[in-house]
């Protein structure tokens, strides 16, 4: 008997109040089969769904590899875009992004009329599980410089509105985008939160929440992140960052 009979006949023998013992098992084979059915369905639909994310990430990706070939990317790094937003990303010579990176890019989005944009400098570095949201703000990470492992870097943040839902609120337009200087390290698990500047040669210790200007040559860190000590090499951008 077809799937749509069988759910037919079901919904008959439920609407009775007084099922016999053959009706009640009869009732019982059929429910049985009914969210068998539904069971597959939402299978099939999830599979599908995930089919086409799986598809579209590997075309996302290949995109930014075949325009920049020397770019070394792990083939788990997340490239998340909108397609015609790939003039918003510029990568340099020699950049890194290594295994289950996320990175997000999109020039325009309904929370802000500011436009996202990426820049990774030559030789720059992401690390492993980093999150770079590129979206309501630009993002510059300057030429030698890393975003180890499981750092994340967002260029804009909701705002505050009393009695809106915080994921409905728009961003904040005047407090957005990040630069990220050359010859920066960023240690691991930091959060560099939107409108901070890192300047040249600077150090992040690990666990680090960074907003604000982080001046050249320095050593911050802690949550926020505040000034450790001087480094000693000053504003001046390194000429040997790593490539």
């Amino acid at each position: 008997m077809p799937a749509a009979a069988l759910m037919i006949e079901y919904d008959q023998l439920t609407k009775s109040n007084h099922l016999t013992t053959s009706a009640q098992h009869k009732a019982h084979e059929l429910l049985g089969f009914r969210i068998e059915t539904d069971r597959e369905m939402g299978h099939s639909a999830a599979l599908a769904r995930a089919l086409a994310r799986s598809l579209t990430r590997a075309i996302l990706g290949h995109r930014i590899r075949a325009l920049h070939p020397t770019l070394i990317s792990d083939p788990t790094a997340i490239w998340d875009y909108g397609y015609r937003d790939i003039h918003s990303i510029r990568i340099g010579q020699k950049v890194s992004v290594g295994p289950y990176a996320e990175i997000v890019i999109y020039r325009t989005s309904p929370y802000s009329s500011v436009e996202g944009s990426l820049t990774l400098e030559d030789g720059s570095v992401i690390g492993a599980g980093a999150n770079i949201r590129a979206a309501g703000g630009a993002i510059r990470i300057g030429a030698g410089s890393a975003v180890t492992q499981n750092c994340v870097v967002v260029a804009a943040n909701h705002k505050v509105i009393a009695g809106v839902a915080r994921l409905h609120n728009p961003w904040d337009e005047e407090r957005c985008g990040i630069d990220i200087g050359a010859n920066v390290w960023i240690g691991a698990n930091s959060v560099v939160l939107p409108g901070a500047s890192i300047g040249d040669n600077a150090i992040i210790a690990a666990g680090s929440v960074v907003r604000g200007v982080v001046p050249p040559g320095e050593l911050w860190g802690g949550v926020p992140a505040r000034r450790i000590r001087d480094l000693g090499e000053g504003a001046a951008a390194s000429a040997d960052a790593p490539a």
